[in-house]
């Protein structure tokens, strides 16, 4: 997905679950070494992947990002819950999302 269609995206998915217009957008620039893995805490919030990265496995509550994994039939650019970012690439690796926070 990327940054303009993620941005089109954002507001009906939103509509679609009642939050409206009633949100924050913050972007997010991860960069993980080789081998390293991050967890976030994106229980009240959604996450949308906005590049295809490769040698990076994505495991959230919505789903899987893997795109060396054969077994996975639908790629998730949507996340959360407890998301799970592992760079198994043997360099550096950059992941960019657009954070959805719902005002409360």
């Amino acid at each position: 997905m990327t940054v303009a269609l993620a941005i089109e995206y954002i507001p009906r998915r939103m509509m679609d679950i009642g939050v409206g217009m009633n949100y924050y957008l913050r972007f997010r620039h991860f960069v993980l070494r080789a081998g390293e893995k991050i967890e976030l805490n994106a229980d009240n919030q959604f996450f949308i992947l906005v590049d295809e990265v490769s040698e990076v496995l994505i495991q959230s509550d919505f789903g899987l990002y893997d795109l060396a994994d054969p077994t996975i039939n639908e790629q998730s650019y949507e996340h959360q819950g407890t998301i799970s970012i592992y760079n198994y690439a043997p360099n550096s690796t950059h992941i960019r999302f657009i954070q959805v926070i719902p005002k409360n």
